[in-house]
């Protein structure tokens, strides 16, 4: 059965309208404006490109939210060439038709919607508009013209639009300013920031991620891009590794002058840290250089010694999380004390819980049982990958009996349900999981629950109860 939603009216009479283009575009004049956006949509689906030219050429909006149109098509395809060598006619017009009103060209996909031609909260964090007189005849365009856009940058190389897009403000310097609002780097270089800085205004950056990085040498280049960032609100660090010997004072050196560029960075509300080999042992540093509340702390795929565990809740940027996430942070052996304590800390703020695959015993669990039952706000909750037995995990739902906004729920199979060699046992699994979820019925109106097994050492593949196929590799009972 086909679910494909049928069309609108609207839909229907652009369909109808775009068949034959010369009518079309002698009907843009007389068309209600509010009609423009889906007329736009649908010419750049159908390659209309006489039409799209025109439409563009007196476009009456403030906006033009290309991503949104463009983010099921590659990049730099027909359409998208055509509106962009449409925008550069103008920008270089002196004078434009009163109905010309574009101030801001926004190329990012994400929050993006294709009727978000009027300024609103997705732009708040762009510099403001000089308004237009309205009763002109004719305007005299506003420079510079906002490009906004997020860039992804892999490698050595750039992607084709980021290269389009750094020509076209060279060549029309002061007539077009890009501003990112979202950069993520893999293989970070000198080059590549500085390149990038000579052409995008840092200061409005307010995500960045730096990936995939075997010379972490490049952290003593970053200080005065990271000092520009005025505005960044996340920072994200992932696979950040040291391919040759690096000596523990070059080491100390990289990371204390890093986090004095962190400790400026007065606006940072979320911080992701997975698989940062090269800081681990210096984690209370950077965590200690961070003096803003955050709201969204990841550490996953990092090893933590027994001081940097302990010191973890007794940073202040800890006090209002309302994400954590500790996932694949192996914490068997490791006293339970500090996640109790950060527990109760954040209890009140926190929204969603990550403990995925931190090895926790049931010893460790009974010791934060307390203080996760007063996470009264908690809305998601992943457990698996921890080794807990029956009675325990029984103990664990009993203690969830006040999380009423519990949405997504997701618990580890029970050791129980394992044989000697650690695989699952088919018939005494259904019999645990389904107990379970018994249980939790007469305890409080559940979300979504699942229960997951251990992942395979030999595929990593996790099996979900009633959701998934078990993997080859363990054969069932």
């Amino acid at each position: 059965m086909n679910s494909k939603p049928l069309p609108t009216l609207q839909e229907l009479a652009g369909q109808n309208l775009l068949r034959n283009e010369a009518l079309a575009i002698i009907a843009l004049e007389s068309l209600p404006k509010l009609l423009l956006p889906q007329l736009f949509k649908q010419a750049y689906d159908g390659n209309h490109v006489k039409v799209l030219r025109t439409l563009v050429s007196s476009w009456p909006f403030p906006r033009l939210p290309l991503g949104a149109v463009k983010k099921r098509t590659p990049y730099l395809e027909t359409q998208l060439q055509v509106v962009l060598e449409e925008i550069d006619k103008l920008l270089i017009r002196e004078v434009h038709p009163r109905e010309y009103k574009l101030q801001v060209l926004d190329l990012r996909s994400v929050g993006q919607h294709y009727l978000d031609v009027w300024p609103g909260s997705m732009d708040d964090w762009l510099p403001k508009a000089t308004p237009v007189d309205p009763c002109c005849s004719k305007i005299v365009m506003t420079y510079p013209l906002k490009v906004a856009v997020d860039l992804h940058l892999k490698g050595r190389g750039q992607s084709r639009l980021f290269s389009y897009l750094v020509q076209w403000a060279e060549r029309r310097k002061g007539l077009l300013q890009l501003y990112c609002n979202e950069l993520q780097v893999w293989a970070p270089s000198h080059q590549n920031f500085r390149k990038l800085s000579q052409m995008v205004n840092l200061e409005y950056v307010e995500t960045l991620g730096l990936h995939s990085s075997c010379s972490p040498a490049f952290l003593l280049n970053l200080a005065p891009y990271l000092r520009r960032m005025t505005n960044l609100r996340k920072l994200a660090l992932s696979n950040i590794r040291e391919e040759n010997f690096i000596s523990p004072e070059k080491r100390r050196r990289i990371v204390t002058r890093f986090t004095l560029q962190i400790l400026k960075l007065e606006s940072l509300q979320k911080l992701h840290l997975e698989a940062v080999c090269f800081l681990e042992g210096h984690m209370d540093q950077l965590l200690g250089s961070v003096k803003t509340s955050l709201d969204d702390l990841a550490v996953t795929h990092c090893n933590l010694s027994v001081s940097e565990w302990s010191h973890l809740p007794e940073f202040p940027c800890v006090s209002q999380l309302r994400q954590l996430n500790l996932g694949n942070v192996r914490l068997a052996g490791l006293s339970p004390e500090p996640l109790r304590v950060l527990l109760v800390k954040a209890g009140p703020t926190l929204v969603t819980l990550d403990l995925e695959d931190c090895q926790l015993e049931d010893s460790q669990l009974y010791a934060i049982l307390p203080a996760l039952s007063r996470c009264s706000h908690l809305t998601k909750f992943s457990f698996y990958g921890n080794q807990i037995s029956m009675p325990a995990m029984k103990d664990l739902l009993y203690h969830t009996t006040s999380l009423i906004y519990l949405r997504l729920e997701l618990y580890p199979v029970p050791q129980d349900s394992y044989d000697y060699h650690g695989i699952p046992h088919l018939q005494r699994m259904q019999q645990h999981c389904d107990e379970l979820m018994k249980l939790l019925k007469t305890i409080r109106e559940p979300g979504r629950v699942f229960f997951g097994t251990d992942r395979c050492d030999q595929c990593c593949n996790r099996y979900i109860y009633g959701k998934t196929i078990m993997c080859n590799c363990r054969r069932p009972y």
